[in-house]
């Protein structure tokens, strides 16, 4: 059994009197069901004066608007986007431990952001106040999921900045977004790109980006990798750990100081999206503490997928703790057919497919009931997470669809979705296993204070 350390459950009493006596504010909108997230063993901390849903006071200053490479022309009102969010995915149960069991997981929708795009969809984005105030950053936003939440924010009105492996790339990006998005406010650093594989690159964005002038509303860490052959980054750390965690650790490190200023611009949390993976489930059998970059482990392409996807839920409940001004969530995006599944699904990329002509096969219809989604059907709740007003006071979750957070749905949410493998903790025998929070054992405080301290040690050199 690989080793992970283990903290004792705090009194989910205690921990609910902490926030009981916290002022009165807006929740999101969960199912009745969501108080026993509270009882769920990992256990995250109330011990500091520093509750992680502490709401930072808000400010009446408004703020000025600041430079960057691109500027949104005059936009026309906001025409309704296709709801192609409406249809319900679902996923196929896991294969075995650690083997395909990743891949087969999905979460599905309950509740929807209404802005799916066909391929002949334009939206004009509507002037919006956000859009002067501040900006989405998303990383690996030039495909997939991270370029349609780009789009889909950009169409709400919200200033979005694309970071990508390199500026030509954030430019084409640019380019098709405001082709679909007419007068999107997209910001595009003239000389930086993010190379996820190298803490040098990432530092040396995070200082462009603060050099820029660019007010900061939201971090989504969206970029990734998953099931890759055995690979290092440039600094030689596994490439799951590197590029997954790593990374995205380090640029929400040197990015914290702008986004507690969202407070004073405009009486408003910052916030951190964090793109999981319900495959963090077997985060038990793949996190070892001790061996952060597989050196001392037989490599497995999925094991090391599953422990970067549970190190995403650790860091951003670490980071809901420590900066209670900040909302601070993960969540899980579904089976998505964009280039992330290329070396375990190739027939279902999102070049190998036409979702058209595919709905209306058998083959078709079947990938639609497990619940393979779309980019933009993917990007749904990254979209929610980083512009929903109902998710601006809630941090240290993790969420498998809009307002649905796991454990705590219900059954009738997960079979609405698809979910329907997934368990709610009420069927039989479930409780008497203590599942489904059995499956987040490896989600506590100790260990999300562990992986912080060694991720702040490995990145101590490339601090901005």
């Amino acid at each position: 059994m690989l080793a992970i350390s283990r903290a004792s459950a705090l009194s989910p009493t205690a921990s609910r009197a902490s926030r009981g006596s916290e002022p009165a504010r807006r929740r999101v909108a969960v199912p009745a069901r969501a108080a026993a997230t509270a009882r769920r063993r990992r256990a995250i901390a109330t011990s500091s004066s520093r509750d992680r849903r502490v709401v930072a006071p808000r400010a009446s200053s408004s703020s000025s608007s600041s430079s960057s490479s691109s500027s949104s022309s005059e936009a026309a009102a906001a025409a309704a986007a296709a709801d192609d969010a409406s249809r319900a995915p679902s996923a196929s149960s896991r294969r075995g431990v650690l083997g395909l069991g990743a891949a087969a997981l999905a979460s599905t929708a309950a509740a929807r952001v209404p802005l799916a795009f066909a391929d002949d969809d334009v939206v004009v984005a509507s002037p919006s106040p956000a859009a002067a105030r501040g900006a989405v950053l998303v990383t690996g936003a030039n495909s997939g999921v991270g370029f349609s939440a780009a789009k889909q924010l950009a169409a709400r009105g919200e200033r979005v900045v694309l970071a990508c492996r390199t500026v030509e790339k954030a430019n084409v990006a640019r380019t098709a977004i405001l082709e679909k998005v007419p007068g999107a406010a997209i910001d595009v650093l003239p000389a930086a790109g993010l190379e996820m594989a190298d803490l040098a690159s990432v530092s040396d964005y995070a200082k462009a980006f603060k050099d820029s002038g660019i007010p900061l509303n939201v971090l989504v860490c969206n970029a990734g990798i998953m099931a890759v052959p055995l690979g290092h980054t440039r600094q030689n750390h596994e490439m799951h750990f590197g590029v997954n965690h790593l990374a995205h650790f380090l640029l929400q490190d040197a990015l914290v100081p702008a986004l507690r200023d969202r407070v004073e611009r405009d009486g408003k949390r910052g916030r951190v999206v964090a793109c999981s993976s319900i495959a963090n489930t077997l985060g038990d059998l793949a996190v070892d503490l001790d061996d952060l970059d597989w050196n001392d482990r037989t490599y497995n392409e999925w094991t090391a997928y599953c422990a970067s996807k549970a190190e995403n839920v650790l860091m951003t409940d670490q980071l809901a703790i420590r900066e209670p001004g900040i909302s601070s969530n993960a969540f899980h995006p579904g089976i998505v057919t964009t280039n992330l599944v290329r070396y375990i699904l190739p027939d279902l990329t999102a070049e190998n497919r036409d979702p058209e002509a595919e709905a209306q096969t058998r083959n078709g219809k079947m990938l639609k009931k497990m619940g393979i989604r779309d980019a933009d059907e993917g990007a749904k709740t990254h979209v929610w997470l980083a512009s929903d007003p109902a998710a601006e006071d809630v941090s240290g979750e993790f969420f498998i669809d809009p307002g649905v957070t796991y454990p705590g749905a219900t059954r009738r949410q997960l079979v609405d979705g698809g979910d329907w493998f997934l368990l709610t903790g009420e069927e039989f025998g479930a409780r008497q296993l203590g599942m489904p929070d059995k499956l987040f054992e490896w989600r506590n405080e100790r260990n999300g204070e562990v992986l912080w301290d060694k991720s702040m040690e490995m990145i101590s050199k490339y601090r901005a």
